[in-house]
């Protein structure tokens, strides 16, 4: 994927202010070991502005409630829409959102260090490595203990250090889970997968959002309905032309088929008028309402995850990253390559994959 001139330059700066910062680090060994019953309240440290890599918490939050039932977990995250998908997560207690550009304003700045700073907990986990920004929350955080994995570019004083890499798993989704090797915690038999742990009440609402917009449109409940989601970053994202052309080659062939685009500030508008309209600034809910729909169709994005940790049905189209580390986790969901197929290919492979059994 081919980045901007200013996300490689910030990435850039990032690893040289990181560089000269390690000069000055003192640490010299590190334990690799947590003891489970000993830890109670932890802090997760991931100040990151994408869903996807929020939403890739999940796997770790749900083995440790299962393994550490008693232990609550805090959050630090870099965007206050996705934050809120964590917050009501079982072992979820608090999910701190830390702006973009804070060092701009001072006042809000100090207001937040001493929201970091307000509780001392027994860990906090940085979930980032070498980034500079995580390493900044991480020293001001009160813990006990502070585990990260391994980078040349750690300088803030870690206690707990291992070395980084996908041991057990190649999806960068289950990452996370390479925690559990500090608190020796067994993986899962099962591949896991990616679940925000949507709410009976999340998933009535989205089935009622979806049945009043059908009945809106004068549209019965026999139709397959697909909820499509057209933006991505970068050159990861699908031109318009093409989503036409796929939308009427699907409809085409089965006219009982509704599109639903799902818009967004960076969407506004629905591609044509041959299809529905949906959007929900609450993203559980949104998520909720991918599940309730018979398939959600996008290129590789944020609402991607989130429509997979909802137990949505997904087809991910690909045409720059790695498909094996970032593709739609999941057995009845499905990944492809669309930069050999045409429109009317994937068509196809998205009527099978509709009319395919749960």
């Amino acid at each position: 994927m081919k980045l901007p001139l200013h996300v490689i330059m910030r990435k850039k700066l990032s690893a040289l202010l990181n560089a000269f910062l390690a000069l000055f680090s003192k640490n010299t060994s590190y334990a690799t070991r947590l003891n489970r019953d000993e830890i109670k309240s932890i802090m997760i440290i991931r100040p990151n502005y994408r869903i996807g890599n929020l939403i890739f918490l999940t796997p770790l939050i749900n083995e440790l409630y299962a393994h550490m039932p008693h232990a609550k977990i805090d959050i630090i995250v870099g965007m206050r829409l996705a934050g809120k998908i964590l917050e009501p997560m079982p072992n979820v207690d608090k999910v701190i959102d830390i702006p973009r550009k804070l060092l701009l304003q001072p006042l809000d700045m100090f207001s937040y260090i001493r929201q970091v700073r307000a509780k001392k907990y027994d860990l906090a986990i940085n979930m980032s490595g070498g980034s500079t920004s995580a390493q900044i929350v991480t020293a001001f955080v009160k813990a006990k203990y502070k585990a990260s994995f391994y980078d040349k570019r750690l300088w803030t004083h870690f206690t707990h250090v291992q070395d980084r890499g996908l041991q057990h798993y190649k999806h960068m989704g289950l990452e996370s889970l390479e925690f559990l090797r500090f608190f020796e915690i067994n993986f899962p038999k099962e591949q896991p997968t990616l679940d925000i742990r949507l709410t009976k009440e999340e998933k009535e609402e989205a089935k009622n959002d979806l049945r009043q917009l059908l009945e809106k449109n004068c549209i019965g409940t026999d139709k397959k309905t697909v909820a499509l989601f057209r933006n991505a970053r970068f050159d990861k994202k699908i031109p318009d032309e093409w989503w036409n052309e796929w939308i009427l080659s699907l409809q085409k062939e089965n006219e009982k088929i509704v599109v639903i685009d799902i818009l967004s500030p960076d969407i506004p508008t629905k591609l044509n008028e041959n299809i529905l309209e949906y959007s929900n600034k609450n993203l559980r809910l949104l998520g909720a309402f991918f599940q309730e729909c018979d398939l959600y169709v996008s290129a590789d994005t944020g609402p991607m995850h989130l429509a997979v940790a909802s137990c949505a049905k997904v087809l991910a189209l690909f045409n720059k990253t790695n498909m094996e580390v970032y593709g739609a986790l999941g057995d009845k969901n499905k990944t492809i390559d669309v930069e050999k197929l045409s429109s009317l290919e994937v068509s196809k492979i998205t009527q099978d994959l509709l009319s395919a059994k749960p």
